[in-house]
Parts: structure tokens; C-alpha cells; sequence
């Protein structure tokens, strides 16, 4: 956040001047916002705009700065890692003490947690970043050359957007949901529960 604040108060080189004239057609393109923004039918760099725009943006990072800590996203992958502990441990450490029935009622809620915790957390995560690949290949082949040059700056800021990583973030970054993710928690899971299987043994 404040790499953003202090990128858009730093003066630019002119040809990076010129460059952001010939594209966003603002009447002060010195004038930057933390984060590009476009407002339709509003050159965001006239001066009351500016000011509203800039101390809007500031404001949105302060707050999302003071929350250091994202309850639901963090609390619903902690859940399902201490699940998916709890299930892998007494399905391989305890499994000669438990009937039948009740070793099964384990595998049915393991996997029934491991594929919630993959389709609602890891797979849709991925599926969002995957939109965000399709678009470009539309930009990429709509013909973008033959547009105007109003609808050419619009599928630059777009394609700006659109090119960078969109999967679930939280606590500004620190935790990504995806895939990868999924397979570091499993893998964390079975070193934790043959860590506990080794300290049951020696016990």
C-alpha cells in the first residue's frame, strides 16, 4: 500500500508522461492514482475528482491494512486441516480399536472433507484465475485494432487487470487459495499424523 501511495506521488519521466497522455486522454495524466481507475463519463484526473478518487483509495487500504487477519477464510482452512488430521489419524493410528462401522463413518467424513475443502476453497479459486486467462485470449483476438481509440484504451486498463493472478486472496496475500495449496495442506496433514503415529510408538 504504501509502494502504491508513493508510486503515484513520485514524478514520472516525460516519454512515460507522454505515453500515459496518448492512452488515458486525461487532462492531467501527472496526476496518478494509487491503483489505475476509470470512472465512466469523468476525466479522474480533474481536481475534485482526483481528490475524492485518491482519498477513497487511501481509505479503503488503511481499513483493509488494520485487518490483519481474515476470520472466515482463515478459520475455514484451519477447520479443515484439523479435520483432515483428526480423520488420517484414527483411520491409521487407531484403526484396530474402532468397529467396522465406525472405521468407515472416518473414510466417509475424510473424504467428504477433502472434497469440500478442494471443489469450495482450491478448484474454484483456480476456475476464477482460469476466467481471467480466457479474457485475455479475447482481447488478444477481438480485432482490438479496428476499435476506436475510446474502446482502445478501455481493453488496455482491462487487459492490464485481466493479466494479473485472480485467486482468492487473503490477509493481503498471505494466504492464496488454490491447488497448490490443497496439496501443501494434505502433505502437511500426513507429516503431522505420522509425527504423532512415531510419538504414540515410542510412548
Amino acid at each position: 500500500m504504501v509502494g502504491n501511495v508513493l508510486e503515484s506521488i513520485i514524478p514520472i519521466s516525460k516519454s512515460e508522461l507522454d505515453i500515459r497522455r496518448n492512452i488515458y486522454r486525461t487532462k492531467h495524466p501527472e496526476r496518478r492514482l494509487p491503483y489505475n481507475m476509470r470512472v465512466p463519463f469523468i476525466d479522474e484526473t480533474e481536481s475534485w475528482a482526483y481528490e475524492i478518487i485518491y482519498l477513497y483509495q487511501c481509505v479503503c487500504h488503511f481499513f483493509q491494512a488494520i485487518r490483519t487477519i481474515t476470520p472466515v477464510s482463515s478459520a475455514l482452512v484451519l477447520a479443515n486441516f484439523v479435520f483432515i488430521v483428526l480423520c488420517v489419524y484414527q483411520m491409521v493410528a487407531s484403526s484396530t480399536n474402532m468397529s467396522l462401522l465406525r472405521y468407515l463413518k472416518f473414510v466417509g467424513v475424510f473424504f467428504a472433507v477433502m472434497l469440500e475443502f478442494f471443489l469450495i476453497c482450491c478448484n474454484s479459486s483456480e476456475v476464477a484465475n482460469e476466467c481471467n486467462e480466457i479474457m485475455v485470449n479475447a482481447i488478444k483476438d477481438c480485432n482490438w485494432e479496428k476499435c476506436t481509440n475510446q474502446t482502445k484504451r478501455d481493453l488496455c486498463i482491462l487487459l492490464r487487470r485481466v493479466q494479473r493472478s485472480n485467486h482468492f486472496k487473503y490477509n493481503h496475500g498471505m494466504l492464496v487459495l488454490s491447488r497448490l495449496l490443497f496439496l501443501k495442506v494434505v502433505k502437511l496433514a500426513y507429516s503431522f499424523v505420522n509425527f504423532m503415529r512415531v510419538k504414540t510408538i515410542e510412548s
